[in-house]
């Protein structure tokens, strides 16, 4: 069992929007969806006042603007997986931490890829964050080993 992956999605189009929560959920129970974003506006809003999310579904075209403008403002390390009708946004969508692009309809086939893809890097960054307690452990003995060496040399 995975740890529970905190994500957003932004879409403007409320139905398309459930749709892609329930088939999120229906692939993946442990992912937990913290907020439907109807707007580039609500999702600047959201990112300046939340801790940023484990995975961001997102559709480009939204009817403030393209979702490109959030990403372009905010330098986030999460993976995004585009989820739009146009294709001529690929190659921008993979300079902004895009680990796929989803054409509408969505495939549940491909979603249930796109997540697996997001689940690895989720569980290899999990794996690479520093033990803290290790982390203070050694540098607690790093500090008896220069008091004491100290001492030696006095």
């Amino acid at each position: 069992m995975m740890a529970i992956m905190n994500t957003i999605i932004i879409e403007d189009e409320i139905l398309l929007a459930k749709e892609l929560k329930d088939l999120i959920q229906e692939i993946e129970p442990e992912i937990h969806i913290l907020e439907v974003l109807p707007s580039v506006k609500t999702a600047n809003k959201w990112l300046m006042s939340h801790a940023e999310p484990d995975l961001i579904f997102a559709d480009i075209q939204l009817n403030d603007g393209v979702s490109f403008e959030i990403f372009e403002r905010y330098s986030l390390s999460c993976p995004i997986i585009f989820t739009t009708a146009y294709d001529e946004y690929a190659l921008r969508a993979f300079k902004v931490n895009g680990i796929d692009y989803l054409l509408k309809p969505i495939d549940k086939l491909e979603l249930q890829r796109a997540i697996e893809k997001s689940k690895e890097i989720y569980k290899s960054k999990d794996s690479h964050a520093p033990d803290m307690s290790k982390l203070f452990e050694m540098l607690s003995g790093s500090r008896q080993n220069q008091t004491d060496s100290k001492k030696n040399l006095l």
